[in-house]
């Protein structure tokens, strides 16, 4: 099928797209920011079009020989505004997304209807039971869908809970409040039950939407087999993430305005996006209809449960893994810090003291600091002061306390600690040529957190940190312009000769 998907640099519009175009349908893409499609992945696959969909022209241009409309825009996400690396909700910097969402869906409806489009496909949220009173954010995503079914072109509306999937706002908040605080306040609103969904299998009905009857106009309640409360679920992603004891503890309701604010400070998630989120958390987001899967038949394997769409997002498996265009902060968290240092010898020289560290003979920096480490880590279950030096620089190779994880001979080699920290520990030492014959040398540390406690140790060893590894930058540097190598084996990037004699 030919299809036009407004909202593809979006979170689901950005996986969408990839799933539309690996089924073979062709696919155009009507995006305010080119550079956003371009890092998706599939920018040289699609026919892009730049515009606004507020452009009348602009969009019956983007109808033109189409058969189905994937509608994926929200006024509240601010996603057609959100800039590569901006963070969730960049773009709604003011009230009024349901003016927005009302002028932008008659818009689309219009058009599509001039046209000539066959069918239209729009992504809602689910409702909460009839007469109970309703968030804004919800109303408005009611609202649209009554508009586009409402506009003489067929039209399927899928009314989805929480979608979990890196990268996805819901779940972004769920992972961060998670990881960043030994308690957790959990008001009244915790309570309420949701259902959620995997990123997979919103995908699958999605796509599974080209195949309805000619002419079906409805709605689609689509959720997950697991019906939790939201307290309920944040506990089973600190089980699925190992987080270990997981504390929460009642706490009166606050102004919604309030909380967006605590959720901006400690989670990627925006406050203007948190705060339509938080209203809508205080429904129950239950499917009230559940035929959806004799219309448009079970993802494949049948429906992800919440642990294995969990388990999905932090192992970034398949669509439920990052992708390059979504914001910053998605993803789990990587503290870093680094010391660049401009040396004036060539590369070589510097990859020769790099060499010939470890094994004994120390890493450049504070005499005893790593033998203490070591001591402690022995103390607490760990390697200890493992002293061993590799013969060659290669993947999966042993240097003291770190195991090789990758190798660019002459350039750079990853290290992953194997000491026991709350966290995973990458050091990357790199050199670079500069023009006039001198080198760059980068020294970068990546710290993934396993938790609050994995953040508590981070800040709380920072100091002594940047002291020690700002020593070991300067002394590796001070060693190369020298000329100063210890005695014995010097490691390289490259295979030791053959000992074999040759014929």
């Amino acid at each position: 099928m030919r299809c036009l998907v407004l909202g593809a640099t979006g979170y689901v519009g950005t996986r969408l797209v990839g799933r539309l175009l690996a089924d073979g349908h062709w696919v155009r893409c009507l995006v305010r920011d080119p550079e956003r499609a371009r890092i998706s992945g599939w920018g040289d696959q699609v026919e892009l079009m730049v515009g606004d969909i507020a452009d009348g022209a602009t969009l019956d241009k983007a109808c033109d020989e189409i058969d189905a409309l994937y509608y994926l825009v929200h006024g509240m996400d601010g996603a057609a505004g959100r800039k590569p690396g901006g963070r969730v909700g960049w773009g709604q910097d003011r009230p009024g997304f349901t003016i927005r969402d009302r002028s932008a869906a008659l818009a689309v409806a219009g058009s599509a209807r001039r046209i000539g489009v066959s069918q239209i496909i729009y992504l809602s949220g689910l409702q909460p039971p009839d007469g109970e009173p309703v968030s804004p954010h919800l109303a408005s995503r009611h609202e649209v869908g009554e508009l586009l079914l409402a506009s003489g072109v067929p039209t399927a509306v899928l009314q989805a809970g929480v979608i979990l999937g890196s990268g996805s706002a819901g779940f972004e908040m769920i992972r961060h409040l998670a990881e960043s605080l030994p308690v957790l306040p959990m008001p009244a609103r915790m309570d309420c039950l949701v259902q959620p969904i995997g990123i997979d299998d919103a995908l699958h009905y999605l796509v599974a939407c080209l195949a309805l009857p000619t002419g079906t106009n409805r709605t689609f309640d689509i959720g997950g087999p697991d019906v939790v409360s939201y307290r309920e679920l944040s506990a089973r992603y600190a089980r699925t993430a190992g987080l270990g004891a997981y504390v929460t503890v009642r706490v009166p309701e606050a102004r919604t305005a309030w909380t967006a604010l605590a959720v901006e400070a400690l989670t990627p998630v925006d406050r203007h996006l948190a705060g339509p989120l938080l209203d809508s958390m205080s429904h129950n987001m239950v499917c009230r209809e559940n035929d959806h899967a004799g219309k448009l038949g079970l993802p494949p394997g049948g429906p992800t449960t919440v642990d294995v769409a969990l388990h999905r997002a932090l192992e970034q498996v398949g669509p439920a893994g990052a992708r390059p265009n979504d914001p910053v902060g998605s993803g789990p968290t990587v503290l870093h810090s680094q010391h660049v240092l401009v040396a004036a010898v060539p590369t070589q020289r510097v990859w020769q003291v790099l060499g010939s560290m470890g094994g004994g003979r120390g890493w450049n920096t504070l005499p005893g600091v790593w033998a203490a480490r070591g001591w402690l880590d022995g103390l607490l279950g760990g390697i200890g002061n493992r002293t061993i030096a590799p013969r060659q620089l290669i993947p999966g190779a042993t240097w003291d306390t770190w195991r090789i994880e990758a190798v660019e001979a002459g350039t750079s080699v990853l290290l992953r600690s194997e000491m026991r920290l709350p966290g995973k520990a990458l050091l990357k030492l790199s050199v670079h040529p500069l023009p006039d014959g001198r080198s760059r040398y980068v020294q970068r540390v990546t710290f993934q957190p396993s938790g609050w406690l994995g953040r508590a140790y981070w800040y709380a060893q920072l100091p002594a940190h940047q002291l020690v590894f700002g020593v070991m930058a300067s002394t590796i540097v001070w060693r190369a312009e020298q000329g100063l190598l210890p005695a014995g084996h010097v490691a390289t990037g490259s295979p030791p000769p053959d000992p074999r004699p040759r014929s």
